[in-house]
Parts: structure tokens; C-alpha cells; sequence
């Protein structure tokens, strides 16, 4: 049902999530998108006026703003809605919650980001958390109060990836997904953990998706011969790696949701996991097989139980976790949490 509501969508990267959440928001209500761009030094200056003239222009015709991530992009937008006396809505996506010093991961470890959680958090509506984990971050790491105004939407996954027909692949090797151009950013999602594992797995091929930069150099002096590695690719040859892998794993040290784990579990593939953040909510109370600690030991044991899986065993973990993270079951608690504040 289509009304005459109009949402001011602001987003800062055009992830395949974010892209969804806009797509199934436009189905409900006239959504208005603004793409902040990535930008360094005193180019930021010029973003953020670009985004105030956005929200001067639209704001008196909109009834909503929502955006993804509390971050610099997000201050203008809460800000100015109070000002104009309309609804803001913030999607916390994780790295917003986060705060690893050590990683220096988490939008808190810059200043800039520090002063812009505290703000954006504080001045929105309504904050929407991906996970349990994430919620129970923002509490920890930014403000106990926020609970009040919390409302845990998981993320969904695209349908595209599930089996339609029976594949003629031989299903064969792991596959992760890390997008990163950094080398801490492979940290936080343990590809250098995964390599490890790879070096004791001599006959199973490895294929890390998503590393480009110096992430990519990092990787290519340290992986075995075993070990594949491709920059990100689009959603079509994602599946196509999928349905040819046995076996779906990320091994993050931080991980707000996991998203590729699901779309791998859509597309066949047997999931092994390290048991943290939304990881964890994903394949509780399913087969999935997670590792309680980053030992390469439990790793290597699980990622070889994972490769002698039978395809029904692999079905009824398909079957028990994606019910719950469907995009109908996502927009229905979406207009549940927009109607709680209109």
C-alpha cells in the first residue's frame, strides 16, 4: 500500500542493504534519496552544505527522514528536523555502536565520529539497531538511556541468491566475503585468521571475496597457494561463487549483522562462523556450526565437519534461519516502528 507520506532517505555508502531498505521503502511511501559522498580534508565542508540545501529544499514537504548510520552525515539531517518539527528515523548498523580502541574500530575512535554518535543518537526519533548485539553496543558504548527509543530491525536478504533450480555445480571449497580496502578492516573480519586456517588446509580451496587496495597487497604476500582472492564483484557473480562453494565462513572480530553469511546460506552453502555479535543471532537455533573462540584448531575441525555436510543438512539450516530475516518480515517491523512515532 502506497501512501502520500513522503520519506527524506539520506545514506552514506550504497551498500546492497542500504539499497534494499530504500527499495522496499519506496513500495510504502514517496522517498526523496540524498547520497552523501566520501570525502577527505575541507571536501567535507562541501558535502555537508550540499546535504544542508537538500534538507532546506525537502524538508517542509517530507513527514519522515531516515538514515543509515549515526555518523557526520546523519547530525544535519536529526538536527534539522527538530527544527522543522518532523520525525527522524537512524538505522544503527554497527561500526556506529562499536568502540574496539585497540582495532580502532567503531565510529567513537575518531572525534569527529565521537562527537557525531553522541549527537545524532541523542536528537533522532527513532534509532533502529540491526541486532540484539548492536542494541546492546549502543548501551554499552554510547549512551543506557537510548534503549528507550530502540528498535531492533534485523537486515534481510535479497531472494535473488536462493536456489531456484537444481545447480549442475560441484559444490567444492570455502568462500568469505570481506569488504576492504584497509588492512584493519581485514582484521575486524578475521581474514587474517581465515589464511591461517587455509595454510592447514592444503586441499581445500579458499576464495576471499571483496579485498581491493592495499588490503589486496596485504593479502596476496601472506596467503597460500590454496588461498583466491577477487575485488567485489556484482550481486550475479557473488551467487555464482556461492552455488560452486561447499562451505560459507566469516571469522570477524566484530560483526553487527553478517549479511553474506545469509546469502551464502540462500545459495547452498554450509555456514561456519565465529560466535559473535549478529553471527551469532543469525544461526542460533539452527545447525550452523560456530566457533566459541578465534582457535584454529575448533576452526579447522569445523570448517571439515562443514565440508562433509549433506545437502539436507544444509537445506534445514536454510529452512530454520532465513524465515526470519525475509525482506516482507523487514518491512513489516519497519512500518511497525515509523507508525510507533508518527
Amino acid at each position: 500500500m502506497h501512501t502520500d507520506k513522503k520519506i527524506l532517505y539520506i545514506r552514506l555508502v550504497a551498500s546492497t542493504f542500504i539499497l534494499k531498505d530504500e527499495e522496499l521503502l519506496s513500495n510504502h511511501y514517496q522517498v526523496k534519496s540524498f547520497a552523501f559522498q566520501h570525502r577527505k580534508g575541507l571536501q567535507v565542508i562541501k558535502e555537508l552544505w550540499r546535504e544542508l540545501m537538500f534538507l532546506v529544499r525537502n524538508l517542509r514537504s517530507a513527514d519522515f527522514v531516515y538514515v543509515w548510520f549515526a555518523d557526520f552525515h546523519a547530525v544535519l539531517p536529526v538536527l534539522l528536523s527538530r527544527v522543522y518539527g518532523k520525525k527522524s528515523i537512524l538505522v544503527i548498523g554497527g561500526v556506529d555502536a562499536a568502540y574496539d580502541p585497540d582495532l580502532k574500530y567503531g565510529t567513537k575512535t575518531r572525534l569527529l565520529g565521537r562527537i557525531s554518535v553522541h549527537l545524532a543518537t541523542r536528537f533522532a526519533h527513532l534509532l533502529l539497531p540491526v541486532t540484539q548485539h548492536t542494541l546492546n553496543q549502543l548501551i554499552k558504548n554510547i549512551n543506557p538511556t537510548l534503549v528507550g527509543k530502540s528498535h531492533i530491525v534485523p537486515n534481510c536478504y535479497d531472494t535473488d541468491f536462493e536456489i531456484r533450480i537444481a545447480s549442475t555445480h560441484i559444490r567444492d571449497g570455502v568462500v568469505s566475503v570481506c569488504l576492504a580496502d584497509s588492512v584493519k578492516t581485514l582484521f575486524v573480519k578475521g581474514i587474517d585468521f581465515l589464511i591461517q586456517i587455509a595454510r592447514l588446509l592444503p586441499d581445500t580451496q579458499f576464495t576471499i571475496i571483496g579485498v581491493q587496495a592495499e588490503a589486496y597487497d596485504w593479502l596476496m604476500e601472506r596467503k597460500s597457494a590454496n588461498t583466491h582472492s577477487v575485488g567485489p564483484v556484482p550481486q550475479s557473480e557473488l551467487r555464482e561463487y556461492f552455488m560452486r562453494s561447499k562451505v560459507v565462513c566469516q571469522f570477524s572480530r566484530h560483526e553487527s549483522f553478517g549479511l553474506s553469511v545469509l546469502e551464502g546460506i540462500a545459495a547452498g552453502c554450509f555456514p561456519v562462523a565465529h560466535q559473535t555479535g549478529g553471527l551469532a543471532e543469525i544461526l542460533a537455533s539452527s545447525n550452523g556450526l560456530l566457533i566459541k573462540n578465534l582457535n584454529v584448531d575448533e576452526a579447522v575441525d569445523a570448517i571439515q565437519t562443514a565440508c562433509r555436510k549433506s545437502e539436507a543438512e544444509q537445506r534445514h539450516i536454510a529452512d530454520t534461519v532465513l524465515v526470519r530475516f525475509s525482506c516482507i518480515n523487514r518491512i513489516n517491523l519497519l512500518l511497525e516502528a515509523i507508525r510507533s512515532i508518527s
